[in-house]
C-alpha cells in the first residue's frame, strides 16, 4: 500500500513537470491600436489630456499638485499589458496598464494607485463656443450665478462671482482652450497672486437638448461639479412675458442695519435668496417686454401698480430708466439672457446696479410712509447715499420663466 502511494504520487509529479514543460506560451493582444485618440483624466490633485497617434507619437496637456505644462511631445510604446511613456521634460512612466477600447484605460502605479483616462469620442472645441449661465456655481458659502461666454478665437469673457478675488466681475477677458473633454481656463495673469494656479481645468460633459431650456454642459473641476445652460447673445425682447421664478444672492456684506423695503424687512449682513424671494413673490406679478420698454407689474398687498420704463440694449446689458415714472428713481444697469428658446429669462445685477434698483424700490416706500419728499432732491440723495453706505458688495440674479 505505502509502495502504491509513493508510485501516484511520483506519477503526479512526472505529469506535473510535464505539463509545465509543455505549457503554452500566454499570447498577449497588441493594444497600441487600441491606445490612439485622446484621452482625459481629471482627480483631487492630477488631471490631463494626453493625445496618442498612430505612429506612437503622443503630446500632453496637465497640471498636478498645482505644476502646469502644455504641448509636451513625447512617445508612447507597448510591449504585452506595458506601457512606456517618455516625454521632452524628461518626465517619464513606466508601468502596467488595462484598456478598454473606444472606452478607458488605467495606469497602475507601483504603490497600487491607479489614474483612469477616458476616451474622448467628440472634441468638445466646437460645441463650447457661444453664452452659458450657470446658476449653481460652487462659492465658500453659497451657490452663485455665472455668465461664460466663449468665442471661437480662444478668447473668453466672464460675468459672475469671482471666488478667487472675493468680487463680482463684469465682462471679465481672458483665454481658454479645449482639448478633448478638458477645459484649460486661463485666469488674469496681472492678477495672479504669487503661487497661484494660472489655469482652472474643467472636464466637459456636453448634452445637446439636455433639457427643455436647451443644451447642457457639465463642468467638474477636480474638488465640484456645476451645469452650464446655453443661452443666447443677442436678446429677443419684442412681445415677450415672464413670471418670476427665483432669486439668488451671493457674496453679500453690508452693515447690520434693518430697513424697509414695500413691507419687507432687509439686512445686508444677513440677506439671503430666500429674503428677496419671499419679497418678489409677493409683489412681483409680470414683466413684460418690447424693443424700447419694459414693464412691471407689482401686486402689494392688493393693489396692482404698473411701471412702463424705457430700455437701452446693448448686446446683453440693459439700462432700465426708472425715473420716467418717478422722477427722484435712477437709471439701472441690468445684464439680461434668454435660453434657445426664450423660454426663461435672467436678469444679473452687481453690486452698483443693486445699489440703485434697491434705492429706486424703496424710494416709494418712504413716500407713501411720509418720510420722504421725493420734490427734495437732498433727501432723495440721501436715500441713495443710505443704500450705498449698507451695501459693501452683493451679486443678485434673478430667474424668470415665458408666460404661456
Amino acid at each position: 500500500m505505502k509502495n502504491l502511494k509513493l508510485l501516484v504520487v511520483a506519477l503526479v509529479a512526472m505529469l506535473g513537470f510535464a505539463a509545465c514543460d509543455n505549457k503554452p506560451e500566454y499570447i498577449y493582444d497588441d493594444h497600441s491600436a487600441d491606445l490612439v485618440g485622446t484621452w482625459t483624466c481629471i482627480t483631487e490633485n492630477y488631471a490631463e489630456a494626453l493625445i496618442i497617434n498612430a505612429d506612437g507619437t503622443a503630446v500632453s496637456y496637465g497640471v498636478e499638485d498645482g505644476e502646469y505644462w502644455e504641448n509636451v511631445k513625447g512617445t508612447v510604446t507597448v510591449k504585452e499589458n506595458n506601457i512606456t511613456m517618455i516625454f521632452e521634460d524628461d518626465d517619464n512612466w513606466t508601468g502596467h496598464f488595462d484598456v478598454i477600447p473606444g472606452m478607458a484605460f488605467s495606469l497602475f502605479e507601483e504603490n497600487g494607485e491607479r489614474y483612469v483616462y477616458q476616451y474622448c469620442a467628440n472634441d468638445l472645441s466646437d460645441e463650447i463656443v457661444g453664452m452659458w449661465v450657470c446658476t449653481d456655481a460652487p462659492t465658500e458659502n453659497a451657490e452663485s450665478t455665472i455668465v461664460h461666454t466663449f468665442m471661437d478665437n480662444g478668447k473668453a469673457i466672464y460675468t459672475g462671482y469671482g471666488t478667487r478675488v472675493d468680487d463680482y466681475l463684469v465682462n471679465e477677458e481672458t483665454t481658454y482652450e479645449v482639448i478633448g473633454d478638458l477645459l484649460f481656463y486661463a485666469l488674469p495673469k496681472d492678477e495672479l497672486a504669487e503661487g497661484e494656479r494660472p489655469y482652472i481645468i474643467k472636464k466637459l460633459t456636453y448634452k445637446p437638448n439636455g433639457t427643455v431650456y436647451g443644451d447642457i454642459m457639465e463642468e467638474k473641476t477636480m474638488k465640484s461639479t456645476s451645469t452650464m445652460l446655453r443661452i443666447k447673445q443677442s436678446l429677443n425682447l419684442t412681445g415677450r412675458q415672464y413670471d418670476y421664478i427665483s432669486a439668488y444672492v451671493t457674496n453679500a456684506n453690508g452693515k447690520d442695519e434693518d430697513f424697509s423695503i414695500l413691507g419687507n424687512t432687509f439686512n445686508i449682513s444677513k440677506i439671503e435668496s430666500s429674503d428677496l424671494d419671499r419679497m418678489f413673490r409677493s409683489i412681483l406679478s409680470c414683466i413684460e417686454l418690447n424693443e424700447n420698454t419694459i414693464k412691471f407689474t407689482f401686486n402689494n398687498n392688493g393693489r396692482e401698480s404698473v411701471y412702463n420704463d424705457p430700455i437701452t440694449a446693448d448686446g446683453n446689458k440693459v439700462t432700465v430708466d426708472m425715473s420716467t415714472e418717478n422722477p427722484a428713481c435712477r437709471k439701472v444697469e441690468m445684464y439680461m439672457f434668454q435660453d434657445a428658446n426664450d423660454t426663461q429669462l435672467h436678469i444679473y445685477m452687481p453690486t452698483k446696479s443693486f445699489i440703485n434698483y434697491f434705492a429706486n424700490l424703496q424710494i416709494p416706500t418712504l413716500k407713501a410712509e411720509g418720510k420722504l419728499d421725493t420734490n427734495d432732491a437732498a433727501a432723495v440723495e440721501k436715500v441713495f447715499a443710505d443704500m450705498e453706505a449698507r451695501i459693501e458688495s452683493i451679486n443678485v440674479s434673478l430667474v424668470l420663466k415665458a408666460r404661456k
